[in-house]
């Protein structure tokens, strides 16, 4: 309880402090200069407002004063505080007054009792009290959520916010600290004990802590502690019709963020016909939009659509943008849902942020997943591969696409999978015997694609400085190692003389000498073979070769 009367010092310390107001110089009148009313600021900074400047002021006609002071009065009255408290807070509601003249602004802003030295949630109380405070964002400043304005904590919203967390407010009345700037974090105009303020005090005597501002959040308990909790299995009971749309403010972004669980919404809401659910009037407009955009729609698609479009307006509202993972997985549990069309059109809007999950290349998604089932070190030196294949090595060139660099790994994961499980575990241990043992079990197209991924693999790698050497620089891009070496005369003798049918011996004359694939001799005919010309046409498909005949093969006997 405190008592009507300061004390008769305190009241002769209030009349010397009113002796020097009523003394204020002519070079005073400019402090706080008022402006026109309404006039916006071409530049705007921060004010440094001190007790001399509330006392430059004192004897001034300020507009609003009439109407602050019965409302001082009665807060006074109401919590039965002293003169010398009303004095104090009359200094800052004055000051506040003149900052609001300076600014031309006829509601006060909330923003600017941020700058008075002290008192400025009084000083808030008095001003909403006199209809003379505004805030951008609530009706009702005192519910607003806000920062320390001297250690920056975060402060929860409610009846007893302040400008100030309890810890800071406690630290400036203890032993009356002088405000001034703190020797560790270099801000000026904070209570200060042994030359730091009450976030740098702790940590004063360390100088290997850096000079950083910690994120704290203050949760003001009651005198007898925590409140109370509710028990085990239980929870606090939430009002009917409390959404996250009611309690989120504009522009207003998650500290934390996890991916929410749509179900207990659905649960809740499937009792209620879903045009039936209270939405504002921002809402409506942007669900009647969509309808307008669709209404050619067919009906049971139309129904979808509006149906998740109106949810998400109810339960989130639309004064913030929507995220593509909460429409993707609001719609994942409702077969009456839709998704993709509401994306595109909050998309469209600007409402709506883009998961960057939701829209990878599928081939890229396949060419990390086998990526991962490598060693980690030839995993980077494919993954260093794929990088130059896009463009994004030391030397420019043309990006290829991640369907292309897929095909190339699909030709080269045998390949890899078999020397890694063989104890490879850094392809820098590749010999050419090793690329030379990879070709040769293969043949035809297989061949040519494995030997094209290997030169470009390994060409990527050394100029990445990856390997020493490019061991595939001369693989022979192709189905044979070199030209084919003929068949000796005299062997070719002994096949002839031991084939048992004339058939077997044409078809050893035309392998061995004219290199005819065996498929193309079983579809030989007899009709196509003119002897007067020496030539046979062999059957391709739709088209035909001539074959020209040399003396041996057109020698040998009849096939019958």
């Amino acid at each position: 309880m405190r008592f009507e009367g300061g004390g008769r010092w305190v009241n002769s310390g209030w009349k010397r402090k009113l002796n020097r107001q009523r003394t204020v110089g002519p070079d005073q009148s400019a402090v706080l200069e008022p402006q026109a009313w309404g006039q916006i600021p071409l530049f705007t900074m921060a004010r440094t407002l001190t007790r001399d400047t509330a006392r430059a002021i004192a004897v001034r006609q300020l507009s609003g004063w009439d109407r602050a002071e019965p409302a001082l009065l009665a807060l006074v009255a109401e919590r039965r505080m002293s003169n010398a408290w009303r004095c104090q807070v009359a200094e800052m509601v004055r000051l506040a007054l003149a900052v609001r003249e300076a600014e031309g602004a006829k509601p006060t802003s909330g923003r600017l009792l941020r700058e008075l030295p002290k008192f400025a949630d009084v000083a808030c109380l008095v001003l909403l009290g006199a209809g003379l405070l505004a805030d951008e964002s609530l009706p009702d400043p005192r519910l607003a959520p806000r920062s320390c304005r001297d250690c920056n904590t975060w402060m929860p919203g409610g009846e007893h916010a302040a400008f100030r967390c309890d810890p800071c407010r406690n630290w400036s009345r203890r032993r009356h600290r002088q405000p001034g700037q703190c020797a560790r974090c270099r801000r000026e105009g904070l209570a200060l004990g042994a030359g730091h303020c009450r976030a740098c005090h702790p940590h004063r005597d360390d100088l290997s802590v850096p000079a950083a501002t910690q994120l704290v959040i203050h949760l003001p308990t009651g005198p007898g502690g925590p409140g109370p909790q509710p028990k085990a299995g239980e929870h606090w009971p939430v009002p009917v019709d409390a959404t996250p749309a009611t309690t989120l403010c504009r522009g207003q972004e998650a500290l934390f963020t996890m991916r929410r669980d749509w179900s207990p919404v659905l649960a809740r809401l499937r009792s209620r016909p879903w045009g039936e659910l209270p939405l504002t009037g921002a809402a409506t407009a942007l669900v009647e939009d969509f309808a307008e955009l669709r209404r050619d729609q067919k009906e049971s698609g139309f129904r979808k659509n509006i149906r998740t479009l109106t949810i998400l307006a109810y339960w989130l509202g639309v004064e913030n943008a929507f995220h593509e993972r909460d429409v993707h997985d609001l719609a994942r549990l409702d077969e009456h849902l839709a998704a993709k069309p509401v994306c595109q059109f909050l998309r469209a809007r600007g409402l709506l942020v883009d998961d960057p999950g939701m829209h990878r290349d599928r081939d890229l998604v396949w060419i990390e997943r086998v990526l991962a089932t490598l060693p980690r070190p030839v995993a980077e030196e494919v993954g260093a591969w794929a990088q130059v294949l896009r463009g994004r090595g030391p030397r420019e060139n043309e990006p290829r696409s991640w369907e292309s660099i897929r095909s190339y790994r699909g030709y080269l994961r045998p390949v890899l999978t078999a020397w890694t499980a063989g104890g490879m575990t850094t392809l820098r241990e590749v010999t050419a015997d090793h690329l030379q043992d990879a070709l040769d079990s293969l043949g035809g197209t297989a061949r040519r694609q494995l030997a094209i991924a290997l030169r470009s693999l390994f060409r990527a790698l050394k100029r990445e400085r990856l390997v020493f050497r490019d061991l595939a620089r001369h693989l022979p891009v192709g189905d044979v190692t070199g030209l084919p070496r003929p068949v000796p005369s005299d062997l070719l003798a002994g096949v002839l003389d031991q084939a048992a049918t004339p058939f077997a011996r044409l078809a050893i004359a035309l392998a061995a000498i004219h290199a005819v694939p065996a498929s193309e001799i079983r579809t030989a005919l007899t009709a196509d073979l003119n002897l007067a010309r020496s030539t046979l046409e062999l059957r391709r498909g739709l088209r035909r070769h001539t074959l020209y005949l040399e003396g041996l093969t057109t020698a040998l006997p009849p096939t019958g």
